[in-house]
């Protein structure tokens, strides 16, 4: 009987670590306005929901950031490497290390021997090169581009399979471009939305601490008389009702922009997963080795916390 509820226990603590991980789990924990928001019980309860839910995505896209760093170590050498094999120039484990190690001369004296080996290109010439004006340089490179071209029509099978890769390479790279537009033009709105309702806002603030102001000038006048209990609460009273009318007014416009923000971040989430996938698969073509940069979701969740933020900016 006890290995049973061992289980149990185990299937309980791995769903409530899911519904910190995994970002559609988090759109259903998401508090949602309502009008009764303005009660200041109600305010609290809903602030503190709010804040719980954003310290756990917080640690969550820390976690996922931390993990992304210690998937990125070693990536861009990884990654040097593969490029430099595909532009006919070999490179081996025990060159990256010697270069990994080497000062700043060392790299540079190995860079221009690769060159004179794999692409007959004399020490000499490599170093005039290097110290040509930009214009030089630009049409030395035009000239090397020229003669690359030359042989690559002589050989055409030479470097087909880094044709093919690259060609993959940047259909992902077109994806991942057009799908960052899409995520910005869907999120431009939004922000025209808040701009618009951040003027409206302060124009109310002002109407709401003007209604105050009054009831304050009102209390000044008669504060050297002897007041009662019931006159104190009249007095609070009324100040919350210049705030309830502020609030009562600004608040279904804030949630109606709020829930049109909520539902159109909620349709782009597969979008926001294809980013990280692209990523990674980007990754792992660049290296030449499978490699998972950001964990699918990490994007997701960037963008609900981005979301959390302005739920707590409650007029």
């Amino acid at each position: 009987m006890k290995v049973p509820i061992t289980i149990l226990f185990f299937l309980i603590a791995t769903i409530a670590i899911q519904a910190q991980t995994n970002p559609e789990l988090v759109v259903i924990e998401m508090p949602v306005i309502t009008i009764n928001v303005c009660k200041k019980e109600i305010r609290e309860q809903f602030l503190k929901k709010v804040d719980k839910l954003k310290a756990e995505v917080a640690e969550e896209i820390t976690r996922r950031k931390t993990d992304s760093k210690k998937g990125q170590a070693g990536f861009d050498e990884q990654a040097a490497k593969n490029m430099s094999n595909q532009a006919g120039i070999p490179v081996s484990n025990a060159d990256m290390q010697k270069m990994k190690n080497a000062t700043k001369e060392e790299k540079q004296a190995m860079a221009m021997a690769m060159m004179n080996q794999n692409m007959n290109m004399p020490v000499d010439e490599a170093k005039k090169a290097s110290k040509m004006s930009k214009e030089g340089q630009t049409a030395y490179g035009e000239a090397m581009s020229t003669e690359m071209m030359a042989d690559a029509q002589a050989n055409p099978d030479k470097n087909k399979a880094a044709q093919k890769n690259n060609m993959s390479m940047s259909e992902m790279a077109m994806e991942q471009s057009q799908l960052a537009q899409k995520i910005q033009l869907k999120s431009q709105k939004f922000d025209e939305q808040l701009i618009e309702f951040n003027k409206l806002k302060a124009k109310t603030k002002v109407e709401c601490d003007t209604c105050i102001a009054k009831i304050d000038r009102e209390f000044a006048n008669k504060e050297n008389h002897t007041l009662g209990d019931e006159y104190y609460e009249s007095i609070k009273l009324q100040k919350e009702t210049c705030y309830q009318i502020y609030c009562g007014f600004l608040t279904p416009k804030y949630n109606t922009i709020l829930l049109e923000r909520f539902n159109t971040i909620v349709a782009l989430g597969d979008d926001y997963n294809r980013m990280d996938v692209l990523e990674n698969e980007l990754a792992s073509a660049t290296s030449g080795s499978k490699k998972e940069i950001s964990e699918p979701g990490l994007k997701y969740l960037e963008a609900l916390m981005d979301y959390m933020v302005h739920l707590e900016e409650l007029p």
